[in-house]
């Protein structure tokens, strides 16, 4: 199901489209998801401690667990089109996807806030807020693209921000158990 507002807001987006942008958006489109996980490796190699350690590899597991949940369990259940197969004279930046590929949730959306809020629920606000920004600039780019509905995106936000808390629960209470 398309939202009304959903159809507004992507052709608004879309059509700010602009050569200055373009490459910046398109990269962040494609590669943006892979940044979270590499700085929380390079957070834990820059502290070098145990602590940062448990955290990028727990943090790596959230990524790649929002990511399943997203690609593997939610979009193939909801089967909702992507914008290229449904609209025309979409301006799409970067491949176009196939057909047969599903859009909710955004799959890059949902790893992305799932490391932002990762960070944010082990790192505290400050780190946080600078992850989320990046997760809602790399969202915006995949709007950007025209390759996700907007409620895409904010399903995306709320399935990987759940992850982690969940992640970060279970981390919690398994520590719990061995103290």
């Amino acid at each position: 199901m398309m939202l009304p507002l959903d159809e507004t807001l992507l052709r608004s987006v879309n059509g700010m489209r602009s050569p200055a942008l373009d490459p910046g958006a398109a990269w962040l489109s494609e590669w943006g998801l892979y940044v979270g996980p590499a700085a929380l490796v390079a957070v834990a190699l820059w502290r070098r401690s145990r602590t940062a350690a448990a955290d990028a590899r727990d943090g790596a597991l959230v990524f790649f667990l929002a990511l399943f949940v997203a690609e593997t369990a939610l979009k193939p259940w909801l089967r909702r089109p992507r914008p290229t197969a449904v609209l025309h004279a979409l301006r799409v930046l970067g491949p176009t996807p196939s057909p047969r590929s599903w859009s909710l949730p955004s799959g890059t959306a949902t790893a992305c806030w799932a490391v932002a809020a990762w960070v944010w629920l082990r790192w505290g606000p400050r780190a946080g807020m600078c992850a989320a920004i990046f997760a809602g600039v790399v969202s915006l780019a995949r709007l950007y693209a025209g390759v996700h509905w907007p409620s895409d995106l904010l399903a995306g936000a709320l399935v990987g921000a759940l992850v982690a808390v969940g992640v970060h629960w279970l981390s919690r209470w398994v520590e719990l158990g061995r103290g």
